[in-house]
């Protein structure tokens, strides 16, 4: 009798524990998500001033006297706004955690646990509530953030892009939640009073809940699935299942070329090597990395280059004549031409994966650029225009050179677009040609140089946005990896989390 009494009281105590630790967890995520709200201006502020830092340096970036002292520049810039995404990130996790809290626990009438002030159970759960609705956004930070802001001058345009688009994203996050009851929390001491008239079994339950739900706050894999849910979850996974072996073996190739570009340049006719198929996808390279937006609203941006991949190489034809065919030939161009489709279709169709995880709130869609919602029937529409609007301004700001160096880039971006799959075609054929014809510029320049005996410009670029890519390629495997745990015991782990705690 006295070991039963013992055990009930252990059972009691622990409970009380955990509970109370529980509260104090969600009240600690609730501070987290406060305090980087309170200083967003400041945190906006400072980014700001990196992103001017990195238009600045991308500027004086073709001057190659300059070049040791821009990647100083660029490092110390970096280093800095790597400090500033580590701030976001406990803010983005805090969320993320408060998004897979039972909101059971805090329910006002309840015979366990109280708060010294009316109504604060009640503001914690239209915050977890409030969590919940947000945290689909939240998949947009999924990326190892100091592999791709990694200091290589080759990229700052992208990394200027990326830059912009997270201060965009947090303002339409942070404004969305500043909407809710947040500024009514205040941190109070939780009281936990397990009454006597709860029965053992009642208690018991209680435990193994309270024990279960903690686990769930800890466990990346159940909260990688809640923000995907199971629908998301299998499209994702289907797609980059089939993509990942093209992808890897696409980048494996691109490295490859880099290597053969630099044993090439020790040959004497280095320029027209490259002018020819290598420089051709070279040059295709440098397109792409404006679309490494691989989970933000501009995602349409990455459709619309697609088609630019397609144009520039036949642009490329016409803008570098080649005077050999050392290495390389027409059909390895073409087969070349092909593989960066296939990839950029891949990179596509995930990005509509992520895209669709993020614009999703209870079977409604939440438009990127306003943070509202709208119908399903308009939201393809009214994302694909935000973001070509925010990509056509930030192009116009950082690219002040047009598209007239070449007068047929236009029409190789329209011959580019003819192939696309349909979820790309979109009409942005004026933003295509921009884009295009400085590209085409800067090939030609390169070529120029490499003729002139410098060192070859082309193989860094091509390593560059490797690195780009396979840290994304990274960040796509650790997404897959985790929903592919998580999916068998999601169902079960979600049905926990949406149970009654507390006896009747």
């Amino acid at each position: 009798m006295q070991e039963e009494d013992s055990s009930t009281r252990s059972s009691r105590t622990e409970l009380k524990d955990k509970l109370s630790l529980y509260v104090l967890d969600t009240f600690s995520y609730i501070e987290t998500v406060k305090v980087f709200l309170d200083g967003l201006d400041e945190w906006k502020l400072w980014r700001e001033k990196e992103l001017n830092q990195l238009l600045y340096i991308k500027d004086r970036s073709d001057n190659t006297k300059l070049r040791k002292q821009l990647q100083e520049e660029l490092s110390a810039s970096l280093n800095t706004t790597l400090m500033g995404l580590e701030a976001l990130g406990h803010f983005v996790d805090a969320v993320e955690r408060l998004a897979v809290t039972s909101v059971h626990v805090f329910v006002e009438e309840n015979p366990v646990l109280l708060l010294p002030e009316e109504g604060a159970l009640g503001t914690v759960q239209d915050i977890i509530t409030a969590a919940k609705n947000i945290c689909p956004q939240l998949v947009e930070f999924k990326r190892e953030h100091k592999d791709f802001f990694s200091p290589k001058l080759q990229n700052v345009e992208v990394l200027a892009y990326q830059l912009d688009e997270y201060i965009k994203s947090v303002q339409r996050i942070c404004g969305t939640i500043k909407k809710g009851p947040l500024g009514d929390f205040e941190f109070f001491t939780p009281v936990v009073d397990i009454d006597e008239e709860i029965s053992d079994d009642d208690v018991q339950k209680m435990l193994e809940n309270i024990t279960l739900l903690q686990e769930f706050r800890q466990d990346e894999t159940f909260r990688m699935m809640f923000l995907f849910q199971d629908e998301y979850c299998s499209s994702f996974m289907k797609v980059f299942s089939e993509a990942e072996p093209r992808m890897l073996q696409f980048l494996a190739e691109l490295e490859d070329s880099a290597v053969q570009l630099d044993r090439m340049n020790k040959g004497a006719r280095i320029s027209s090597v490259t002018g020819s198929s290598v420089g051709a996808v070279g040059g295709v390279l440098s397109i792409i990395g404006l679309a490494l937006i691989p989970v933000t609203a501009g995602a349409s941006l990455a459709l619309t280059l697609t088609g630019v991949g397609l144009g520039i190489t036949s642009g490329v034809n016409s803008a570098v004549t080649t005077a050999t065919e050392i290495g390389v030939n027409r059909t390895q161009q073409k087969r070349a031409s092909e593989t960066f489709q296939k990839f950029m279709e891949d990179v596509s169709n995930l990005q509509e994966c992520l895209m669709e995880v993020m614009q999703s709130v209870d079977g409604q869609i939440i438009s990127p650029a306003s943070g509202l919602l709208v119908c399903k029937g308009v939201a393809s529409a009214a994302t694909k225009t935000a973001a070509v609007v925010a990509t056509d301004a930030l192009a116009l700001r950082n690219v002040p050179r047009v598209a007239s160096d070449l007068p047929d880039v236009g029409s190789a971006a329209a011959r580019g677009a003819v192939g696309l799959s349909r979820g790309a075609r979109g009409g942005f054929i004026a933003l295509n040609a921009l884009f295009l014809g400085v590209d085409v510029f800067f090939i030609v320049k390169d070529s120029i140089n490499l003729a002139q005996g410098s060192e070859t410009e082309m193989s860094k670029f091509i390593r560059a946005r490797s690195a780009l890519w396979r840290s994304e390629m990274t960040s796509w495997q650790k997404i897959y990896g985790l929903l592919k745990q998580g999916q068998p015991s999601f169902k079960k782990k979600q049905a926990i989390l949406v149970t009654e705690f507390y006896p009747e």
